[in-house]
């Protein structure tokens, strides 16, 4: 969050700047950056003991059988496609899965991309 932000005068012009940039962008373009936006803005929530969403969600994680995370994750991955989600967000998630691979499946993986990025064969 800025430190600066502009005197009371100036505010309403630069909202309506900013909406009209908005409104002025592709729909998928302007999902993104305001998903990012959001992010960047984003709090750790209320302090209350009993609602910490990082927390929660570790906790659930830990819980949860190999088969639940499985089934969980990959509704979420299929939410990616459509929806709003900013790309810092996905690349996080991309490097905790690549993280999740042993050497060994790291290298079997890269054999089975091509030099465009195109999958070759199917994921084991």
């Amino acid at each position: 969050m800025r430190d600066d932000f502009q005197p009371n005068q100036f505010r309403e012009a630069s909202v309506n700047l900013l909406c009209e940039a908005i409104a002025n962008c592709y729909p998928t373009d302007a999902l993104q950056i305001l998903s990012a936006a959001l992010e960047d803005l984003e709090t750790d929530g209320p302090s209350i003991t009993f609602y910490d969403l990082r927390s929660d969600a570790k906790f659930w994680a830990e819980c949860a059988s190999p088969r639940e995370l499985e089934i969980y994750l990959r509704a979420v991955l299929r939410v990616f496609r459509h929806r709003a989600f900013a790309l810092t967000a996905r690349k996080r998630i991309f490097v905790s899965l690549w993280d999740s691979f042993a050497d060994g499946d790291r290298i079997a993986f890269l054999s089975r991309v091509d030099p465009d990025g195109k999958r070759i064969g199917r994921a084991a």
